[in-house]
């Protein structure tokens, strides 16, 4: 059985108003950059099912680079 990973945040009324802006939900945004990160490829031959898919290989390398400059992959060293 595959098993699911889900949390629950608060999303700060702030990003909420950034999407609403531009008119995307921010469910949308977070699956997008979630899967630009994480190399989540969506093909058109084979969709997912969950809704994730990379928006392209620039994006792939700047959500990296995010992660990397963050300094997330050192917290636990």
């Amino acid at each position: 059985m595959k098993r699911k990973n889900r949390i629950t945040i608060d999303l700060p009324p702030e990003f909420v108003a950034l999407c609403a802006a531009d008119g995307v939900e921010p469910a949308t945004v977070l699956r997008g950059f979630i899967a630009d990160l994480a190399g989540i490829m969506n093909w058109a031959d084979s969709p997912r099912a969950d809704g994730y898919g990379s928006n392209g290989s620039d994006e792939r390398r700047y959500a990296m680079e995010y992660y990397e400059r963050v300094g997330y992959p050192y917290w636990k060293r």
